[in-house]
């Protein structure tokens, strides 16, 4: 489904920036199938043992909303031929410098109302499986714009360095005051590449329009294939509503799952 060849200038950017954008790299006609395929996920019922769904409550009228999807894969060829095949693993195995291996997947819903994701950096959160980096691959659903709460970057660290934290492993307020951040608008169809280590964060959706997008993790196949590990552990840590145990409180298992999100 993809077609695209990174160029020199591409890898040169990601050198020096840590993310790499590419601007519409996918057709009209798969835009609309990407499109279709995450109103499809975003209808499942919530279902124990399957996908992942998670919600939120909205910052403008308390009710329930969906925020995320998860471990979708198993369960949606198109997606799962997309992300795991062909010029995808190309790229990613370029940026990478070895081959990639899917690490776990997900797709944020960001509703009219949806909260804003505090700045984070993503590596704390995966250091359980014993790997050290990661790349994000975000692929824009729908346009992406400052009013409906679009990815934000500041300024790249080096490889391997983690920022002060608070105790929830957000970057702690006091030297995100201190950092630039710049907004990353994009189109739908559009894909952004991400390394854990760069600082990122996002503002709540003020518009009323959704701003869905995907976000699909990698790691060095060197380090493991350890996706099947990655969810089975999530989901006894931190699991969908609907497979949750009344009276159990996740707070403190759930603390590298739920990092800078504002998920219930």
């Amino acid at each position: 489904m993809l077609n695209y060849t990174l160029t020199d200038e591409d890898r040169s950017y990601w050198r020096q920036n840590h993310h790499l954008v590419l601007k519409s790299p996918f057709s009209s006609d798969q835009i609309e199938t990407l499109r279709t395929w995450t109103h499809d996920l975003f209808e499942l019922p919530e279902t124990p043992g399957k996908w992942m769904k998670y919600f939120e409550n909205s910052s403008k009228t308390g009710e329930r909303l969906l925020c995320r999807v998860e471990n979708f894969i198993p369960y949606h060829e198109g997606l799962r031929d997309l992300l795991t095949d062909g010029d995808v693993m190309h790229i990613l195995g370029e940026l990478m410098g070895e081959e990639a291996v899917l690490f776990k997947e997900k797709i944020n819903a960001k509703l009219p109302g949806g909260s804003g994701f505090t700045a984070h950096q993503d590596a704390p959160a995966f250091v359980s499986f014993g790997q050290r980096y990661h790349i994000t691959m975000m692929i824009a659903v729908d346009d992406s714009t400052v009013e409906n709460g679009c990815l934000e970057f500041s300024d790249p660290v080096p490889v391997y360095e983690t920022l002060r934290q608070d105790a929830g492993g957000s970057v702690h307020p006091e030297v995100e005051k201190t950092m630039p951040w710049r907004a990353l608008e994009a189109k739908a169809g559009d894909i952004v590449f991400f390394d854990s280590y760069i600082p990122h964060r996002s503002h709540p959706n003020t518009s009323g329009r959704s701003r869905r997008a995907m976000y699909i993790t990698y790691n060095k196949r060197s380090e493991g294939s350890r996706r099947d590990d990655y969810f089975a552990d999530k989901r006894i840590k931190f699991p969908p509503e609907v497979e949750r145990v009344a009276g159990m409180d996740y707070s403190k298992s759930a603390s590298i799952y739920n990092l800078a999100n504002p998920i219930n």
